[in-house]
């Protein structure tokens, strides 16, 4: 039997979270996306304009596009800047 945790639960995983950690942590919740494509994401597939990600070959080998979570533009963006 699965184990879900509840939405107040959750809540609380992400507050204790920090930095890249984070990041990983909340784009999933956010967009619904599965870990594979989660760490295939690069930078190009991210549209900040229009809060847009592709996924790309995800289940069934197809691409999607799904929303880029409000709560995690800021960090996203300050995380590409001290890569770049």
């Amino acid at each position: 039997m699965p184990v879900v945790l509840a939405r107040t639960e959750m809540q609380r995983v992400l507050e204790r979270l920090e930095g890249v950690y984070a990041l990983l942590a909340h784009l999933p919740y956010g967009t619904g996306m599965r870990l594979m494509a989660l760490i295939r994401l690069r930078v190009k597939d991210v549209d900040f304009d229009r809060s847009e990600i592709l996924l790309r070959d995800g289940k069934g080998a197809k691409d999607r596009v799904t929303i880029l979570p409000e709560a995690v533009v800021t960090d996203l963006r300050a995380h590409l800047v001290r890569r770049r």
